[in-house]
């Protein structure tokens, strides 16, 4: 069927309605013209489909970050592949994910769901998993696009971001996701980019993504992002989700007729919706297929085996045969597996690390350590058993773990730390015993101030479902450890680029005064010592790295440069590494990092074997985007190429001279701004990011000449004011009562406090009016309950105001009694 047709004769009112969700998960189906709906559903690491409130039974694969310390794309084909099988059985169209925002700061609380800190490294992973789902006729939507960082004030915050950050660090990745895997959506993100919602940036949508980048797809919004519905479609976005019922579809049509609205926008909009269910069609017209859940198990658990993290290890790892060993730590049998929010899933077959060992049969020791209930309570008994375990084996493993309020979303975490509890329990077992192997799972780095006790840690990230089986074969040596970090670990959280400035500030601006200096590329130029490097990653073998070849010593930018190289397995073991290529340039005008990751391999050698490596490097390797230039320029130079097994265990190098003059008219950076040219990013004050930004932060924020409410005011915002703070403690007793559990309470807490007032009108379906919204923020500005009322009523019919104002009013006795 036609469906652009079709659209091309919607009425106004029918195209705006088709641009809104029809519920929470499906787009809209207009029945008269044949059209069906599409289903999407949440999915980064497991299909988390939803059927009438409940969630489906699904496999849980390992977690985003996990399959990104794999570095291995056929790892995220792996999974993509699957979950594209489960999508077709259970007829959904698009897969929500993946997440690629950059981790610039170890304390965002969705870390557990994005891939690096590094944008090459994330683009290109999140390229193999798109590129496998559709494949099979499935649709993705990468988000959440752009600079979405933190999860406090995520609906009105305001990312302030320096042109070639954006463009080198937070754009680049979704850049390399569109350019060679066409995702059928990317999903706007909630925050504003530069003073503007995402929703609504034309610049970032038409300009960059469509205008640049060639994308051929549809955009959507993340759920509930949409600020104002008229501009967000002037401006490029195509799908509202989820639906907001004729709410928005009444402000559209009162744009139109009042001359302010241009309805080729919202043909342009209505097509693309008509596009996307035609991409779908083929899955909608035929009989699913049956789920092959045990198989979907399988592929989480090979593809788990290939992520944990060997940090350290000083001969405890692997238990060799006669050794004999004890299981201490209660998260061996509760394991951490997964995060919360969108991301969490009603597992299929959830194996513990008991469970494993018991079903393999290996022989342990069990102390439980610590009560996960009770994090910060060191508990003398438990703390006694474990060390006298430890002291009759050959190797305790100690299996710690972060907090689950550290990996949820609608929260960030609060510190690095692992619970108290549990460093108690990692210092008495290694004193107890010097050969013991700390096994930790978080969603991303820790700190680690217990890190010199051990004599092994095994990081293993949130592994899936699948997880005690993948640490136990690692652990029994069956399988070698290969992944690498992702993410560089800091000593402490002090020392990460931007401690005071990670999360949203009262004023809601969000200040990148780091600009290009995240993670590892901060920690090189300004020489702060770190606990793990960017890339690291140890294994059971060695690995030899020689004879670096070039395709060209000189190159201009145009050209591309093959390196090929050997990588040769030392020991005893069959393993795989991953090689990573870095480009530097010593002599710029511009500021840079000491070196950047522009290319990795991981590849699989036998003991004794040796691989070759080849890999290619275009101009995207050597250039930076010029703000004075507004143009992508490769500088002319001595390039040094930089072969490692992590960023700070270079193996082998090269130099390539470039040929080129792009970069005629440059200011010299390390005259304007010193402070980032040397790196200084703690002493970088206000004026010296006014000088890389262009604008002073002050200039977005609003300017009040009081301190009323409007409707463009969170909850959040009015924690502190008198009258809201009766709703709002309401609020908090209600969703306490109905979430008693501590990342439950969070997620839905902050999804509610911090949404404008007046976004509460789509999100009911339009059961809470503009009438009604008015009424709330008059009652926060007056503490009047009745001209609240007086107000709500002008926007409800009578025969709705009669069956509410019972409610109302007991409402009101409740506000006027608190």
């Amino acid at each position: 069927m036609d469906y652009y047709e079709i659209v091309k004769h919607m009425s106004l009112r029918e195209q705006a309605r088709l641009v809104t969700g029809a519920d929470f998960w499906h787009t809209w189906a207009p029945l008269k013209y044949g059209m069906p709906s599409v289903m999407m559903s949440d999915g980064p690491n497991g299909l988390r489909k939803q059927v009438k409130g409940k969630t489906i039974t699904s496999v849980c694969f390992p977690s985003v970050t996990a399959l990104a310390a794999s570095w291995d794309r056929s790892v995220l084909a792996q999974v993509g592949g699957a979950l594209a099988d489960d999508c077709k059985a259970n007829r959904v169209s698009v897969l929500l994910g993946p997440g690629i925002n950059i981790k610039r700061s170890p304390l965002c609380g969705r870390n557990f769901e994005y891939y690096s800190e590094d944008p090459v490294l994330a683009g290109e992973l999140a390229a193999s998993y798109i590129n496998a789902v559709q494949e099979k006729g499935v649709g993705t939507s990468l988000k959440h696009f752009a600079a979405n960082s933190t999860e406090k004030r995520r609906m009105v915050s305001n990312s302030l971001v320096d042109d070639r950050a954006l463009r080198e660090i937070y754009l680049r990745g979704f850049e390399i996701a569109v350019k060679k895997a066409q995702p059928w959506t990317v999903m706007m993100a909630y925050n504003k980019l530069n003073g503007t919602y995402c929703t609504e940036n034309m610049w970032l949508m038409e300009h960059v993504l469509r205008g640049e980048w060639g994308f051929k797809g549809l955009t959507v919004s993340d759920w509930m992002a949409v600020d104002d519905r008229v501009k967000s479609i002037e401006n490029g976005l195509d799908l509202e989700m989820p639906g907001t019922g004729y709410a928005n579809v009444r402000k559209i049509a009162k744009a139109y007729r009042q001359g302010k609205f241009d309805l080729s926008n919202l043909n342009v909009a209505a097509s693309k919706i008509a596009e996307l269910v035609t991409k779908s069609e083929p899955l909608l017209r035929v009989p699913a297929p049956a789920r092959n859940l045990d198989g979907n198990h399988e592929v989480a658990r090979i593809t788990a085996e290939q992520c944990p993290v060997l940090l350290k290890n000083n001969g405890a790892l692997p238990i060799m045969p006669g050794q004999t060993i004890a299981i201490i730590g209660q998260r061996a049998d509760k394991i951490m597996y997964q995060g919360a929010g969108s991301a969490g899933i009603n597992s299929y077959k959830v194996v513990s690390v008991i469970d494993a060992f018991k079903a393999a049969n290996t022989p342990y020791v069990y102390a439980q350590g610590y009560d996960i209930n009770m994090p910060a309570v060191i508990n003398s008994r438990f703390i006694n058993e474990a060390v006298a375990a430890a002291k009759v084996v050959t190797t305790p493993l100690v299996f710690v773990s972060c907090d689950e309020i550290d990996a949820t979303e609608g929260a960030d975490r609060v510190s690095m730390g692992i619970p108290k509890s549990q460093v108690a329990l990692i210092e008495a077992v290694c004193n107890a015993n010097p050969n013991t192997a700390v096994i930790l799972t978080s969603g991303s780095c820790v700190e680690m101030p217990w890190v010199n006790l051990p004599s092994a840690i095994l990081q293993t990230y949130l592994l899936g479902e699948a997880q005690g089986t993948a640490v136990h074969d690692i652990i029994m040596g069956r399988v070698s450890p290969s992944g690498k970090l992702p993410e560089t670990y800091p000593v402490r959280f002090e020392d990460t680029p931007c401690p005071e400035n990670y999360q949203t500030q009262d004023d809601n601006n969000l200040i990148y005064k780091e600009s290009i200096y995240v993670g590892y590329r901060y920690y090189e130029k300004a020489n702060v010592p770190v606990l793990f490097p960017f890339g690291h990653g140890l294994s059971y073998t060695s690995f030899s790295y020689s004879d670096l070849a070039l395709s060209a010593k000189r190159m201009t930018p145009n050209d591309t440069l093959t390196l090929s190289f050997n990588i040769t397995n030392n020991g005893g073991y069959a393993a795989a590494e991953t090689a990573q290529v870095y480009v530097g340039l010593k002599d710029s005008l511009v500021y840079r990092a000491k070196k950047e990751l522009k290319e990795f391999a991981k590849v699989f050698v036998n003991p004794g074997q040796t691989q070759t490596v080849t890999v290619e490097l275009d101009r995207s390797a050597f250039e930076y985007y010029s703000p004075t230039l507004k143009a992508w320029v490769v500088e002319p130079g001595d390039y040094d190429i930089y072969i490692g097994s992590s960023s700070a265990d270079i193996r082998l190098t090269a130099i390539v001279e470039m040929d080129s003059r792009e970069n005629s008219g440059e200011i010299n950076y390390a005259e304007a701004t010193p402070r980032y040219w040397n790196a200084d990013i703690k002493n970088v004050d206000e004026e010296d990011f006014v000088d890389i930004f262009g604008s002073y932060p002050s200039e977005f924020v609003p300017k009040r000449t009081d301190d009323r409410v409007t409707r463009d005011n969170c909850l959040d915002e009015l924690k502190d004011q008198k009258n809201a703070k009766k709703i709002i403690g309401l609020m908090e007793t209600v969703i306490g009562t109905v979430c008693p559990d501590p990342a439950q309470y969070a997620i839905i807490y902050n999804s509610i406090a911090t949404i404008p007032l007046k976004r509460f009108t789509g999100i009911s379906l339009g059961a809470l009016s503009d009438a009604t919204i008015d009424g709330f923020v008059h009652y926060f500005n007056t503490g009047s309950v009745a001209d609240m009322l007086k107000v709500i009523s002008f926007g409800i019919p009578d025969t709705a105001l009669n069956l509410i104002d019972p409610l109302a009013r007991k409402i009101a006795d409740k506000m006027s009694t608190k």
